[in-house]
C-alpha cells in the first residue's frame, strides 16, 4: 500500500473522529449551561438564592460564650433539625441542646437571621471539661430545606475549648470615648459653619 492509499484511507476516519469529538464537546457545553440555567432559576426561585445554616459558639463576647444558630445564606431556609453528637451543657448542669427549638427545631430562618443563646462563661466551662463532665469537641448536624424544598445537610463543630488563653481587653471604653469626642467634633464645626454664615 502506498501513501496515497493510505490518506485516502485514513482521510475519511480521521474526519469522522473530529465530527465526533466536537459533538460531544458541544453535547457536553449544552448540558452545562442548562444546568446552571436550572440552577439559577432555583436561586431566584428560592428568593434571592441558597440558605447556609451555620451553628457556632460566639467568641465575640469572651469570657461570655454563646452558641449561635444562623442562615449566612441569601435565601430563606425551612424545615431546620439539629443533632448533636453530644449534649451542649453549662457548669450548672443545663443543657442548652434541650431547648424546644434544638430538640424540635425551627420552621424557618430568613436570610441574616440569628438565634444566640448563651451557654456560659469560658472560666466555667473550662473546669468541667477538665473533669470531664462536660462534653468538648461537640459535632452538630444541620438538615434543612430551601424554598424549592431541596434538602441540605452540613455539620458543624462546637468546641470551648480551644479559646483557652485568650486574652481579652475591652476596649468598649475607649470606643464610647472616640465617638463623644467625633460627636463634640461634628458639633464645633457645625457652631463654626453657622457663624461663619452668619457673617
Amino acid at each position: 500500500m502506498d501513501l496515497t492509499t493510505i490518506s485516502q484511507i485514513a482521510n475519511p476516519i480521521l474526519q469522522t473522529i473530529f465530527i465526533v469529538v466536537i459533538g460531544l464537546g458541544y453535547y457536553f457545553t449544552v448540558r452545562a449551561t442548562q444546568t446552571m440555567v436550572r440552577e439559577m432559576r432555583e436561586e431566584h426561585t428560592a428568593g434571592g438564592g441558597r440558605p447556609l445554616i451555620t451553628v457556632s459558639e460566639d467568641y465575640a463576647n469572651l469570657p461570655n460564650m454563646n452558641i449561635i444558630v444562623q442562615n449566612v445564606g441569601q435565601g430563606p431556609a425551612k424545615d431546620i433539625t439539629f443533632e448533636f453528637s453530644a449534649p451542649v451543657e453549662s457548669s450548672d448542669g443545663f443543657v442548652i441542646s434541650d431547648l424546644p427549638f434544638f430538640e424540635e427545631g425551627l420552621t424557618s430562618l430568613a436570610p441574616g437571621a440569628k438565634i444566640a443563646c448563651y451557654w456560659d462563661t469560658l472560666d466555667n466551662l473550662l473546669p468541667a471539661i477538665k473533669e470531664g463532665r462536660i462534653a468538648s469537641d461537640i459535632t452538630v448536624k444541620v438538615r434543612y430545606k430551601d424554598l424549592n424544598l431541596k434538602p441540605r445537610e452540613h455539620e458543624w463543630d462546637v468546641n470551648p475549648r480551644l479559646y483557652e488563653g485568650i486574652r481579652n481587653v475591652d476596649y468598649s471604653g475607649i470606643t464610647d470615648l472616640v465617638d463623644v469626642t467625633r460627636k463634640i467634633s461634628e458639633e464645633g464645626i457645625k457652631v463654626n459653619d453657622g457663624r461663619a454664615a452668619e457673617r
